[in-house]
This record gives C-alpha cells, structure tokens and sequence, in this order.
C-alpha cells in the first residue's frame, strides 16, 4: 500500500518546519503543535482535571466521560512520546475519541518521564494509576468490573506492563488491552525488517528510538526485562484481550505482530489490526487522515464490544480501512 497522501503532507510539514535542539524544545514543540493541531468533532458529556496518588508524587490525570447515563465502563489511557516527551495534553483528542465511539470513561494519566525518572518509575506509575483507578471506579462514574487499558507507543508499553504486573500481584482484573503500535522489544532489534525499512523518513526514526532507549534504560541490562522487553517475557499468559494496532512506514510495526504471535502461543485471545499506508502516530492524525480516523474508530469499537462482553474471535486480524477512504 502507498503512504498515506494525507500524512505524506503531514511529514512534508514537519520537514520544513524548524527542529527541535534538544530534548527541552523537543517537548515544548509538541506541546505546542498539539495545541495547533486541527481535531475531529466528537461528542462527549465532559471531562474533569484531577490528580492521583503515585508511588513518588501525584499523577496529572483528565477523566473523559461519554454521553448516556452511568456507570461507564472504564478506560486507563497511557500517551507515547518514548518515554521522555508528551502529556495529557497532547493526547487529548485520542481520548475523547475513544470516549466517544468507545462509549468508555477514559481516564489519561500522565507518568514520570526520562531521563530524569528512568525505568521502572514510568511504570510503577502507570500500575499505581491501574490500581487506583480500579479502587475509585464509583468515584469516576464508572464499573470497575469493566476495566481496561490503552495507549499509544510508550504508552503501549506501559500497559503490557501493567497487565503483567496486575496478573502477577493479584491486581485488578483488566477486561481488555488496546495497543497502538507498542515497542515490544529493545533487545534484538535487528530481529525485525520494519526497523531496517522504515529506518527514516516516516516522522519516528530509528535515530530517535535509540536516543529514548538511552534515556529510558539507565541500565542496559534493563533492556531485557518483561516490563520493558515483552517479547523477552518468560510467561504471557493469563494477560487480557489484546487489540494490537501497527503501521506499514512504522519501525516498530513487525515487533507489534511479533507480540501478537506471541500471546496468541501464551493461549491469550489477541487480535491484529494493520494499518496500510499509516505511519507512526497515526492516532494523532484522524483530523488530517479519514483512513487513520477509520482505524482509530474501528479499535474503539472492538474495545467497546469488550467491555459489554464481546464475542471471542481468537487469532483474527482486522480489517484496515483503505487510504483512500
């Protein structure tokens, strides 16, 4: 499949746009073309500030409620940015997307960020925020008994994390994983053709993956651990329903089905769903893309047929709209 031509314009504007120097700019420039960025216009009933405990400090945290009377199912949403960059902020239209057509309280918690809170701090918040989030489901208008996690790249990573973690520390029962081009392995990376193909040129580069890597792991050994390294996991199951979605022109794409096959051998029930023409942070894009906003809505749909008791389609693959949808 061709790129995408609407997100070959996105790169093409962030070609010519000036480059961040450093990894302060770096953050400050996507906060601010978050903030410029044109959004799809969706329904919800509201959203609501707050903070949660952490293990180290509060959380940054935004509830999205969707229209129609609760309780709600509920959805713990982690944003990517390879662990260094990103908030709530900029995710902010993924989740009121994925309220909307979800029909799912979502609620965005932010997390301690590299290099100055290295591995496992990310983490350690992502499952706190799990575990409290399950603990004050009634307070959020939401059914703990249908309690699942999203998110984005890093984020991606964070919930395969946190469904570990919930499995091995008898923590909350998690309906269902929605995993949007998640990074699965930091070891044998030239295992994977994607990373070779999409090395540059398709806005996540495999210069840049090497710098997040290194802010992330403040000990190379790290790098093989289950939390950070799944595809390295000695047990995958007994771990939720997972969605994985992936991007033809993403490095990371061979590794997201990788980790499919992988749960699919644990015996965990994972679908795959590829993104022809897509790119890396194509979840951010539905305003510009009407094939990356079929995307989106068609994981939304299957995470809301999860969490009203979904019918089990083991070893499926999804359907991706067309780019010229």
């Amino acid at each position: 499949m061709p790129l995408d031509p609407h997100l070959q314009e996105v790169l093409l504007q962030l070609a010519a746009a000036p480059q961040p120097n450093g990894l302060e700019e770096m953050r400050a420039a996507v906060i601010a073309n978050a903030a410029r960025a044109p959004k799809r216009d969706v329904t919800i009933a509201g959203t609501r500030d707050l903070t949660i405990p952490g293990p180290a400090s509060d959380l940054p945290a935004r509830l999205y409620t969707p229209v129609g009377e609760g309780p709600h199912p509920l959805t713990v949403f982690f944003h990517g940015g390879g662990f260094v960059a990103y908030s709530i902020e900029t995710h902010d239209s993924v989740c009121r997307e994925l309220c909307a057509e979800a029909n799912t309280a979502v609620l965005s918690v932010e997390y301690r960020l590299a290099p100055e809170h290295r591995f496992p701090a990310g983490a350690d918040d992502a499952y706190a925020a799990l575990v409290w989030a399950a603990a004050h489901a009634g307070e959020l208008g939401a059914d703990s008994t249908r309690l699942a996690v999203a998110g984005d790249s890093a984020g991606a990573s964070l919930c395969i994390a946190c469904t570990q973690r919930a499995r091995d520390e008898g923590g909350p029962a998690v309906k269902a994983q929605l995993l949007i081009y998640p990074a699965a392995d930091f070891v044998n990376v030239d295992r994977y053709p994607s990373r070779r193909e999409n090395a540059q040129g398709y806005f996540l580069t495999e210069e840049r993956m090497a710098f997040f890597g290194q802010m992330y792991l403040a000990d190379p050994a790290h790098a093989a651990h289950p939390h950070v390294s799944p595809l390295h996991a000695a047990e995958l199951h007994d771990l939720p329903p997972a969605l994985v979605l992936t991007a033809e022109f993403d490095p990371l794409r061979d590794e997201g089905i990788a980790y499919v096959e992988a749960l699919r051998q644990a015996g965990v029930r994972a679908e795959h769903q590829p993104g022809p023409g897509m790119i890396h942070g194509f979840a951010n894009m539905t305003a510009f893309s009407p094939a990356a906003a079929g995307l989106m809505d068609q994981a939304a749909r299957w995470l809301k047929a999860e969490l009203s008791g979904g019918q089990d389609t083991s070893g499926s693959e999804l359907s991706a709209p067309s780019v010229a949808d």
